[in-house]
This record gives C-alpha cells, sequence and structure tokens, in this order.
C-alpha cells in the first residue's frame, strides 16, 4: 500500500491512474448489462447466505437489546446471548403473525371484492365517459370502443398466458426457490447470530494481518459509522413506511373509500422504495380506485400529492437528516446502478451506499487530493 501511494505521487503514474479508471468506468457504463449479469449468476448461487447475512443483521440489535437490557443479570455471556436470539426470533415471528392476521383477511376481501364487481366497474367507466362527452362534446369519447379495447387487452393476456405456459411455470418456480431460499437464510442468520462474536473475532484477527496498528482505529471508525448508516436508514425506512401507510389509510377512511387496507399496504411498502415508489404506490392505488369510482380516484391523486409532499418537506428531512447529505443527482445516479445490478434490494440500498461512498470522497479522496496538489505545488 505504501509504495502504490510513493506510485500516485509521481505525475507519470498518477495520470495513467486516471486514464485507467476513465477507460474502467466508461467500459463498466457501456457495458453494464454484462456486470448486471454477472453479478446476477453470484447472487444466485450464494442467495442464503446473502438472506441469512441479512436477517442476522436486521435481528442482532433485537437480540443485544434483550441480551445487554433484560438479561443483563447473567453471568454465562454464552448462554445469554442464546436466550437473547431466539427472544428476538420469538418477538419478530410474533409481530409478522400478528400483522398477516390483522391485514390479510381484508387484503383477501379487497381483492375478491374487485373481482366480484368488473362487470359493475365497466359501467362506472362508461357512465364517467358520457357524463364527459355530456359536459365536453368535442372530445366525442366512445365507451363502445373502450370496451371493445378492454376486451381486446383480456384476450391478449389470455392468449399470451396460454402461449407462454411454460414461462409461467418457470416464474412459478423461481417464487419457490426464492421462498426455500428465504427458509435456509433464515437458518443460517440465526446460526450466525448464535456465533457472532467467533466470526466477529475472526475477521478482527484478519484485519490486523492487512492494516497496519495505527490505521487499524481509523477503519474501525469508518465501519461503525457505516454500521450507524444502514441501522439509521433501515429503522428510518421502515418508520417513515408506516407512517405513509397510516396516514393514507387514515385520510382514506375519512373520505369513505373503498379498499383501504389494500391501498395502504401497497402505498407503504411501496414508499420503502426511494424516488419511484411513491409514484408506482400511487399508479396502482389510482387503478383501483378507478375501476370502482372514478371521484374516488381523482380524490386519491389530489390525496397522494398532498402526502407526498408533506413527507418530502416534513416527514422524511427530520428522519434522514436531510438523506444524509448527499446530492440529489448522486442519489438518482446510485438508485439507476443499484436497480440495474441488484433489482429491488439495489435500490432499497442505494442511499446508504452513496452516503458511505460520499465519506470516502470527502474524508479520504479530498484530503489525498490536497496534500498531492501540495506536493506539486512545492516540486514546482
Amino acid at each position: 500500500m505504501k509504495k502504490f501511494h510513493e506510485l500516485l505521487e509521481q505525475r507519470w503514474f498518477s495520470n495513467l491512474f486516471v486514464v485507467c479508471a476513465g477507460i474502467l468506468f466508461y467500459l463498466l457504463m457501456t457495458h453494464l448489462y454484462m456486470f448486471a449479469g454477472a453479478f446476477g449468476a453470484v447472487r444466485r448461487v450464494v442467495a442464503p447466505i446473502i438472506i441469512g447475512i441479512i436477517i442476522a443483521y436486521l435481528l442482532d440489535p433485537l437480540a443485544k437489546f434483550f441480551e445487554l437490557k433484560v438479561l443483563h443479570r447473567m453471568k454465562n455471556e454464552k448462554v445469554r446471548r442464546y436466550i437473547g436470539v431466539v427472544l428476538a426470533i420469538l418477538v419478530v415471528l410474533l409481530l409478522v403473525g400478528l400483522f398477516f392476521a390483522m391485514l390479510v383477511p381484508s387484503l383477501i376481501s379487497s381483492v375478491v371484492g374487485i373481482a366480484s364487481n368488473a362487470e359493475t366497474y365497466g359501467k362506472n367507466i362508461q357512465k364517467m365517459m358520457s357524463d364527459i362527452n355530456r359536459v365536453m362534446p368535442n372530445l366525442k369519447l366512445e365507451p363502445e370502443k373502450f370496451v371493445s379495447f378492454a376486451e381486446g387487452i383480456l384476450n391478449q393476456v389470455m392468449t399470451y398466458a396460454t402461449k407462454n405456459s411454460g414461462d409461467i411455470l418457470s416464474a412459478s418456480t423461481n417464487i419457490g426457490k426464492s421462498v426455500f431460499n428465504g427458509l435456509i437464510g433464515f437458518i443460517i442468520g440465526i446460526y450466525i447470530l448464535l456465533s457472532k462474536r467467533y466470526l466477529l473475532d475472526g475477521i478482527y484477527e484478519i484485519r490486523k494481518g492487512f492494516i497496519p496498528a495505527e490505521q487499524l482505529k481509523k477503519n474501525n471508525a469508518f465501519w461503525a459509522r457505516v454500521h450507524e448508516i444502514f441501522i439509521q436508514f433501515i429503522g428510518y425506512d421502515l418508520l417513515e413506511g408506516l407512517i405513509v401507510g397510516a396516514i393514507n389509510a387514515i385520510v382514506m377512511a375519512i373520505l369513505g373509500m373503498p379498499f383501504i387496507p389494500l391501498i395502504s399496504v401497497v402505498v407503504g411498502v411501496t414508499n420503502l422504495l426511494p424516488t419511484f415508489g411513491p409514484m408506482v404506490g400511487g399508479v396502482v392505488g389510482t387503478i383501483i380506485l378507478l375501476l370502482n369510482n372514478p371521484i374516488h380516484a381523482l380524490w386519491f391523486i389530489i390525496m397522494v400529492i398532498v402526502i407526498q409532499t408533506i413527507d418530502g418537506y416534513i416527514i422524511k428531512p427530520r428522519l434522514f437528516g436531510g438523506s444524509f447529505g448527499i446530492p440529489a443527482v448522486w442519489t438518482l445516479i446510485a438508485i439507476i446502478l443499484g436497480g440495474q445490478m441488484f433489482q429491488v434490494v439495489g435500490i432499497l440500498l442505494a442511499i446508504p451506499f452513496a452516503a458511505i461512498i460520499n465519506i470516502l470522497y470527502k474524508e479520504q479522496f479530498v484530503p489525498w487530493l490536497a496534500k498531492r496538489k501540495v506536493k506539486i505545488n512545492k516540486a514546482n
């Protein structure tokens, strides 16, 4: 590492390094699909391990709470850790079970209601188009053409489903694989939680072998900040989605709208995805309400705009502290690159990764660049 820094101080090597870095960046941007495919292949192989690490990472704060706050009087650290992990898992399973027990019946009734009232929705849309023609005759909307268009779309969907039954079966198989990977990942996560101290000690010993003693403290501080960023982002993102979903449900109930559980869950979950998520939730909710009552759909659009404005200017800044100080353009680039390479997970974690890169840029690259400029000026 020291020799590399000495080489960077040589003008010819630093210029060569910049040129090579630019070429590599250009190749990455122009062949992003190849990298995305390679990442996808590796991800599929190590998916259970990745899921296990994520589950262990998310459950560890709760297990640590039980271990240090509730069971602090126990002398045996190993037993205390085991009991803390078991209690954390039981609490999470209980919360998930209560959530589904309260929500699933409402969601099922909403979906069944949408399917059973398909004919009514068609009549409502025809009536809406007739009312528009009466108010604005120049538009000349023809309900019959709309009905024919909708029937044509349904026929195309049925034809596609028939011709591509193999793809549908493959998609179902992939869902089954995802569920299986999730179960295996959950088991791996439990083992990681139980072996946390052993794993961390091993990683620390490896780091001691590669990192000089004077740099180890700085490295530890950096990883502590990375951990803080991720925990803060995950906690605040979940809280924000819960708040937005709850506000959505309350306002829909006040306005007397149907399908409150279904739409509120969609809005809350999609709100977890930065930038594009709220738009997806708004579009899905609008389509569902448009089939039932166009007036409700109009009010819902207005409601979503107001809620997202409140979220963007009040809730999000309070929770995220100005999005970790990341410029908006870098946030958008991080979301696009993360989505291309890691799909939904990449979009979800784009902001904390961008925050970490921003820290490296400000605290590592900029000081190094300033020192290098001083040396070049002295040499000249």
